[in-house]
């Protein structure tokens, strides 16, 4: 089942409050993300995992694309899907977000947001 994440609670994304919480591990991108952001931002940010994975680095604890308290990449039309759908949307099945949400400071603030994904895991699967 393909969801929109624009049909769950709006999450404080940018600026975000948590310290980018969830920007401490990197994410898996698309080739065509991958492309664009070297194209645009320089070789050596990305890297491709042994099983075949491109994902960014990370650097000083955050991905390398967080910058000066932002991700320098949210605005653009490559801003990586899996970032985009996180926490509700797994950009890579199209359909719930079924790991670790509390990666995410809102859901460590909010257990009800927790409430609200494990509920909707159960009735999409």
């Amino acid at each position: 089942m393909s969801e929109s994440a624009e049909s769950f609670p709006k999450l404080p994304c940018w600026p975000c409050p948590h310290a980018a919480s969830c920007c401490a591990y990197g994410t898996t991108l698309t080739e065509d993300e991958a492309a664009a952001i070297e194209a645009n931002h320089g070789p050596g940010l990305l890297y491709r995992t042994r099983w075949g994975e491109i994902r960014t680095r990370i650097k000083k604890g955050r991905c390398v694309l967080f910058q000066n308290g932002g991700c320098v990449i949210h605005a653009e039309s490559y801003y990586p899907a899996v970032c985009a759908g996180f926490p509700w949307i797994d950009a890579e099945t199209g359909g719930p977000y079924e790991y670790d949400v509390d990666i995410c400071g809102e859901f460590v603030k909010n257990p009800e947001l927790v409430a609200i994904q494990r509920g909707r895991t159960l009735q999409t699967s």
